[in-house]
């Protein structure tokens, strides 16, 4: 009797889980690091008009260091050489890192996805 019911509570274990398809994505252990990113805006200076920054704050608790930022799968969006972040160097908890995407409505990357890769893995977001 305990058989059946063990199958009957898997198979309608099943059947939920095709009905929703995005449950599985909630409930995947994120492999990579823990960050927050986010887009903003701010004048470099007064003669060039508005740039576009990519903001990545950490929220781990041991520091940890950004290899690579790649957004839309295009290595030009994001150019590590320019941006305020020195390679190699460890991010502390709290601690947010800025790169340059370009002046605003004229050159900038529209962020659609963005991944960061960093000593503790990869992680990937997706701005809407």
């Amino acid at each position: 009797m305990f058989k059946y019911f063990l199958v009957l509570l898997v198979a309608g274990g099943v059947i939920y889980a095709a009905q929703h398809p995005d449950l599985l994505e909630r409930l995947q252990l994120q492999d990579g690091p823990d960050l927050k990113v986010w887009v903003s805006q701010t004048h470099v200076s007064t003669d060039n008009g508005l740039f576009n920054v990519l903001n990545v704050q950490s929220r781990e608790s041991q520091p940890i260091v950004i290899k690579s930022v790649l957004m839309n799968d295009d290595p030009k969006c994001v150019r590590m050489d320019q941006s305020l972040y020195r390679p190699g160097a460890p991010v502390k908890l709290g601690e947010v890192v800025r790169f340059f995407l370009g002046m605003a409505n004229f050159n900038a990357c529209e962020p659609v996805k963005v991944v960061i890769t960093t000593d503790r893995g990869v992680a990937t977001f997706n701005f809407e």
